[in-house]
């Protein structure tokens, strides 16, 4: 209750200012920024909302503000240009508005609006998406931009209906009932909305209609070209949604591109390279690499760390898009009020709450020279003290966001810690091999006589091996599986749809004896004392007989274990193939790859669902015969090159999708 009368209070206060002949800049932001500061404290903790008095109030409050005015903005004047324009022409874009301000032929009500268009030296930067919107709102009103509030408040209530079929109503109150967003849309009229609204729309479409995602990140594209930054999600779908949001881009854009004055990017260019207004993050860039090469070190700032975010996601649903918008604007040379609509309805699925204190401080960017009127300010700087107000509180809510974070990290450790130890395990033993007649026998002996307790059996997977090795195999008393197809990953789970079903361990070396099977012991142990569900038997970690290594190889247990550090936060220190796993821990991983990325598969499935891992240390001797890797350059290379594919795969890629490609041919 308390939450949406604060709300609705702050609503109405705006209103009443914004109608004032002169209304004190100093009070509006007051309200602005008390107004999302006391309603984020009132709903942040989960309170009785139902969906339906979700929609009534934020209803009422979309209704409240179509009767505010704007007098601290005028971008809509150019929207009703743009939608003139469009009407009239076919096209807004190519022709800058100071080009008009002569011509007789321009209808008086539209010369007053175009008196009023800020930057009227340059063309229209808006995406086409947007222009069709802007068409529609003069076609029903002209030049009355109550039209364009009447637009803008229904995409925002549209938005908060969507948002509800994914976050809870006391969630979606902090993005419904909070007045900086109200205020940045419906009354000072920016058009932003319909981004979000086109990327949440393409997220809910997500796996159940991927072409219909694609069309929709590619509207919002055409919204506004900072959606690229969510395009990477496409990749976790099937190819045709990435298809469909290409195919909508180039659609959209070729509308207005084939009639010859171009699509606006000119303008973006201006915007990309001339723009300056409230950063934060950019302004220490801005002295460390000066004014010729901050704006790329930004770019690329911000571009390392989307792409990260979007790699150390566990799957499509979970791709934490508050924080892709949050990092770009962090790192922007221009960071407006209302780039907020970018973030604030994917910050109400996670706790943070430096979405929501960035909400209740960037309204303090209206405090600048021309809106205060004063002199010692340029027109367009904002004042010192509000700017200090704004990094300081920006940067206290990140940090408690960070300390807390990492406090959950502790208490999910310890908690994943307390699991009991494994009483009477049952363990597989898993051997790959390919023509290994020369060691085979004695790696299966190995293992026998390691004194590895609780081994019901040894699982040789041969994989189209034209020597003794099953044979051999047989003799030592292992069961051996045939899998024809060539492929480490394929010998691997050709032996895994064998094992029996009482296990619960699971065992995997090589067939060369280049493992030591008297490290078996070592391996499981932490498995079988509850410490952990993963063990990778560390070759680094250990001892490495001189020559049982070459370069590449060590250069690859160095760059593969890196990455997946760097991405997902997981520290192995190798690839080793001699490892031991949780059976039901295995089967979470719906482990696929049939090739040389059997084992980097399994390490990084392991660290997108949070498994416990651990390295031990284990001898690695050269191995009997020759490697089908690092004995020659094309094996060491198509290696390589499969293990990067399969992190950059599983970096961007949705390892469930096969699951819920099933459900659908099922429900089909």
């Amino acid at each position: 209750f308390w939450g949406a009368l604060a709300f609705l209070c702050a609503i109405a206060a705006l209103v009443w200012l914004s109608n004032q002949a002169a209304p004190p800049v100093l009070v509006y932001v007051a309200v602005l920024v008390a107004g999302g500061a006391v309603t984020a404290v009132l709903l942040w903790k989960d309170c009785a909302v139902s969906p339906r008095m979700l929609m009534l109030v934020a209803a009422i409050g979309q209704a409240i503000a179509l009767f505010g005015q704007t007098p601290f903005e005028d971008d809509f004047y150019r929207f009703i240009w743009d939608g003139w324009r469009l009407l009239e022409t076919g096209t807004p874009y190519g022709v800058p508005p100071a080009l008009f301000f002569d011509d007789p032929s321009i209808p008086e009500e539209m010369q007053d609006v175009l008196f009023w268009v800020n930057y009227p030296e340059l063309s229209t930067i808006y995406g086409p998406a947007l222009q069709f919107v802007f068409g529609l709102a003069v076609l029903i009103g002209g030049t009355d931009e109550f039209t364009l509030r009447l637009l803008f408040g229904g995409a925002t209530l549209a938005l908060t209906a969507l948002m509800l079929r994914r976050f809870e109503a006391s969630r979606v109150a902090l993005f419904a009932w909070n007045p900086v967003v109200v205020a940045e849309t419906t009354l000072h009229i920016h058009p932003d909305i319909f981004l979000v609204l086109a990327l949440f729309a393409g997220i809910l479409a997500g796996r159940r209609y991927p072409v219909w995602a694609g069309v929709l990140f590619g509207v919002a594209a055409c919204t506004k070209l900072v959606a690229l930054a969510a395009w990477p999600m496409l990749i976790r779908l099937l190819p045709r949604a990435l298809c469909a949001a290409l195919i909508t881009v180039i659609g959209l854009y070729g509308v207005f591109a084939i009639q010859g004055l171009g699509v606006g990017f000119e303008t973006t260019e201006t915007f990309a390279t001339a723009w300056y207004f409230n950063p934060f993050a950019y302004e220490a860039l801005l002295v460390l690499f000066g004014p010729d090469f901050s704006r790329l070190a930004a770019l690329l700032a911000a571009g390392l760390i989307v792409l990260w975010l979007h790699a150390s996601a566990k799957d499509f649903d979970s791709v934490p898009l508050a924080g892709v918008f949050g990092a770009i604007l962090l790192f922007a040379p221009a960071v407006n009020a209302w780039y907020l609509i970018w973030l604030l309805p994917f910050a109400v699925g996670t706790k943070a709450i430096w979405p929501f204190a960035a909400a209740a401080l960037l309204p303090l960017s209206y405090l600048t020279g021309i809106h205060l009127e004063e002199h010692s300010l340029e027109a367009f700087e904002v004042h010192p003290l509000a700017q200090t107000a704004q990094w300081l509180g920006l940067t206290a809510a990140l940090a408690f966001d960070f300390i807390r974070h990492r406090q959950r990290l502790a208490l999910d450790s310890k908690s994943a810690a307390n699991m009991s130890p494994l009483a009477d395990p049952a363990i597989s033993v898993i051997i790959p091999a390919l023509n290994e007649e020369k060691s085979i026998g004695a790696t299966i002996k190995g293992i026998r006589e390691s004194h590895l307790e609780g081994v019901i059996e040894v699982v040789v997977g041969d994989n189209g091996s034209t020597d003794a090795t099953a044979a051999l195999a047989k003799e030592e008393g292992a069961k051996v599986v045939y899998e024809p197809q060539r492929g480490y990953g394929a010998a691997c789970l050709a032996a895994l749809s064998q094992i029996r079903p009482e296990t619960d361990i699971i065992l995997f070396m090589d067939a060369d004896l280049s493992d030591d099977p008297a490290d078996a012991v070592a391996i499981v142990k932490p498995i079988v004392d509850g410490d952990a569900d993963m063990v990778i038997g560390s070759r680094v970690l250990g001892k490495i007989e001189p020559g049982a290594m070459t370069l590449p190889q060590r250069f690859g247990n160095w760059l593969a274990p890196m990455l997946t550090r760097l991405i997902w936060g997981a520290r192995y220190t190798d690839l080793g193939p001699f490892r031991a796993i949780r059976r039901d821990a295995l089967e979470r991983l719906d482990m696929s790859e049939r090739d040389f990325g059997w084992t980097i598969e399994m390490q990084v499935r392991a660290a997108k669902l949070g498994l416990r891992t651990c390295d031990v240390p284990v001898r690695y001797r050269r191995r009997i015969g020759v490697s089908k890797i690092s004995g020659s350059l094309k094996g060491a290379t198509a290696a390589g090159a499969k293990i990067l594919y399969v992190i950059a795969r599983e970096a961007f890629g949705d390892f469930g999708m096969r699951e819920h490609k099933t459900l659908r041919s099922s429900s089909g």
